[in-house]
């Protein structure tokens, strides 16, 4: 409703003088007072359409202000109030029209004022012309905007889009439009404003950004319009690409890609201009499209677990080099600043990831030594890579009987000696075998490989101090766990120096049967590794039982193998007399050094006609090959704990590094 709302009655001269003949006739005061303050009604009533005219005018200003950044928020409700106020007043314009008519139509009025009201028919728009808001709001017709001016700027070289295309408004578009100019209401005539078909179509929607210049010190793009081909191309200025700042990202990784693609060693790089104003999207696509390489990161973990970390640099002085970067003409430049942007990238975020580790390292490390029934501790420690501990890996400290598995712990025969060290009498004499231990609690000399060991048990009359319980004591050299960097994952190393002879660790895990055996070694077998141990010291390839250390075990778990092993496996039987179910004891063949790490061949079992192209242990240990005189030793090697159930021999390659490795395992 505007201005337009307000026409004059028009009356002609013979109505108007027999008017004035009929008051001359009736000057009732009451008369006078009704005709006059009819005419103050109507001209309030003017004056309240003026005042609803600048109130649309004024919404319909600030909607332009907001074009870009709309509000639908405010603008709508505001806008269906608008329209509830137009048909309230549309509805009181009519009511006194009808009535001022009436009255027109009686020779009772004489008035100096004309009397003015509402057109019938009269409604207003209130959705200002090619409006991203008007889009919400209730559809009206006829807008009656008195002397909007509208100015529609679009910087463009040579462009004339089709009159019958008219964009959709989406996502990411821009308008040419300037501010409405609203002019000052000065007149009760209203020139009628209804937005043109042309006015609408003044607004585009980008589809790409296809380049980049600069010109006289102004950046430009060149922009692809929507629904257009690209002769309709233009020339944009930042100014008028408000809202595309996706498309400005894409452009660049696209074009700092093909940038370098497209140079070799030989050639310069062309530097392409850099916008002030779009300069934090450009550093952006830029950080997106240089991507670290493995080996770059490998390169960064090096660094990172090396506990030299470097400060990260400030965002600053990383803007610095991204802006050294592509200013730089030469590839090898260009380059060698991508890298140490990289670097600094990956640091800060391998650096989140190596206290991340760090701190599970340091749990795990406190829940093994809190469950760990040994005198000594164990400690872990990765300076190789990112490797988190195992998830599924439980640590116990003594072997567990499996499904259909049923372990003995009463003994039953025991010694009486006073002095096991040099009674003919004592558990190993009982058992035809030899006390295997001095009384520092070492291995004698003349123990050799294969040879059986038993210790006194629960029923022997000998206390916790006599020379033939080494093993039942458990471990008491310090051992750490720490990730190899030779591929061969976790290792195990001495924390202190290992004398030869020495019980280094026991080897326990899941005792299972030797059908459930064959099943998880074909499992194991496809994963390319195993943890299964035979325990056919009696039986041989018959044996019935193996322990399986692959969920459950101890430190011996992550024992790796080797050619030229530091540690030797013995069959040991304490109150678990049954010859099917020894204990698996490690001891060193050799003094050991601190830092060292800890191995044994896992082919210990293989067969003779199998091992006899192999190395034999060496050291003060009798070997079978040196030895074959000693009892039992003819069958030594067969009577030796293996590792290689469910993999064929030669199928997994060894990584040990030893002089005389044999390449392969299992």
């Amino acid at each position: 409703m505007g201005d337009d709302c307000v026409v004059k009655v028009e009356k002609t001269n013979d109505a108007i003088g027999n008017n004035k003949q009929q008051n001359k006739k009736k000057k009732s005061p009451m008369l006078l007072g009704k005709v006059e303050s009819l005419g103050k009604l109507n001209d309030i009533y003017g004056e309240l359409n003026e005042v609803f005219t600048r109130t649309k005018q004024a919404f319909q200003l600030f909607k332009t202000k907001i074009f870009f950044y709309p509000e639908p928020d405010f603008t709508k409700p505001f806008a269906e109030s608008l329209k509830q106020v137009e048909g309230r007043l549309q509805e009181m314009g009519n009511l006194l029209g009808a009535y001022v008519s009436r009255q027109s139509a009686s020779p009772i009025t004489d008035v100096g004022t004309p009397i003015t009201t509402v057109k019938p028919n009269g409604t207003i728009s209130i959705t200002p012309p090619a409006s991203e808001v008007g889009n919400d709001e209730v559809e009206v017709t006829d807008s009656t905007i008195n002397n909007c001016g509208i100015t529609r700027k679009r910087h463009s070289k040579e462009f004339k889009p089709d009159e019958s295309h008219t964009p959709s408004y989406k996502k990411s578009k821009r308008s040419l439009i300037d501010d409405y100019l609203i002019k000052d209401v000065k007149s009760s005539q209203v020139v009628d404003r209804t937005p043109s078909k042309s006015e609408d179509e003044d607004v585009f929607e980008v589809e790409s950004i296809v380049d980049i210049a600069k010109t006289q010190g102004q950046v430009t793009y060149c922009v692809k319009w929507k629904g257009y081909g690209h002769q309709d191309n233009t020339w944009e200025p930042h100014s008028n690409l408000t809202g595309c700042e996706d498309l400005l990202f894409e452009f660049y990784k696209e074009r700092l890609k093909k940038q370098e693609e497209s140079y070799t060693e030989e050639q310069n790089y062309h530097r392409f201009p850099i916008d002030d104003n779009s300069k934090e999207i450009l550093f952006k696509a830029f950080q997106a499209h240089i991507i670290p390489s493995e080996k770059d990161r490998q390169n960064a973990i090096q660094i990172v677990v090396s506990s030299r970390t470097p400060t990260p640099k400030s965002k600053k002085e990383v803007d610095a080099l991204v802006e050294k970067a592509l200013y730089s003409r030469k590839k090898e430049r260009y380059l060698s600043v991508v890298r140490e942007i990289l670097q600094d990238r990956l640091l800060i975020e391998l650096n989140r990831e190596r206290n991340k580790q760090l701190a599970e390292l340091r749990g795990w490390e406190r829940h093994i030594n809190f469950i760990c029934t040994d005198t000594a501790c164990l400690s872990v420690e990765n300076f190789i890579d990112l490797g988190l501990p195992p998830t599924e890996f439980h640590y116990i400290n003594q072997s567990q009987a499996g499904e259909g598995v049923t372990i003995p712990s009463d003994p039953v025969v025991g010694c009486e000696c006073e002095d096991c060290s040099s009674s003919k009498s004592c558990c190993p004499h009982q058992m035809n075998a030899m006390v295997a231990f001095n009384r520092y609690g070492k291995l004698k000399q003349q123990v050799s490989l294969g040879t059986p060991i038993y210790e006194c048990n629960n029923l022997c009359k000998c206390g916790p101090d006599c020379v033939n319980r080494v093993v039942q004591k458990g471990r008491t050299v310090g051992l750490c766990i720490f990730r190899t960097g030779n591929s061969r994952g976790w290792g195990v190393k001495a924390m202190e120096n290992i004398k030869r002879g020495s019980l280094v660790t026991e080897y326990v895990g899941e005792v299972i049967t030797s059908e459930e055996a064959e099943r998880r070694g074909h499992i194991y077998d496809a994963q390319g590794c195993t943890y299964l141990f035979d325990l056919d010291y009696n039986k041989g390839d018959q044996n019935p039982y193996t322990i399986d250390a692959a969920k459950c075990g101890n430190v011996s778990h992550f024992i790796n193998h080797s050619c030229d092993p530091n540690l030797v496996v013995f069959n040991v039987w304490v109150n678990c007399l049954d010859p099917d179910l020894p204990r698996l004891a490690l001891f060193a063949t050799q003094d050991i050094k601190k830092g060292e790490e800890l191995t044994f061949d896992y082919n210990s079992g293989l067969k003779r006609d199998q091992a006899a192209s192999f190395s034999t242990f060496t050291g003060d240990f009798l070997t079978p090959d040196k030895n074959d005189k000693i009892k039992g030793s003819s069958e030594v090697i067969l009577k030796t704990p293996k590792g290689n159930r469910g993999l064929q021999y030669g199928k997994t390659e060894c990584h040990c590094g030893a002089a005389n490795c044999r390449k392969y395992f299992f």
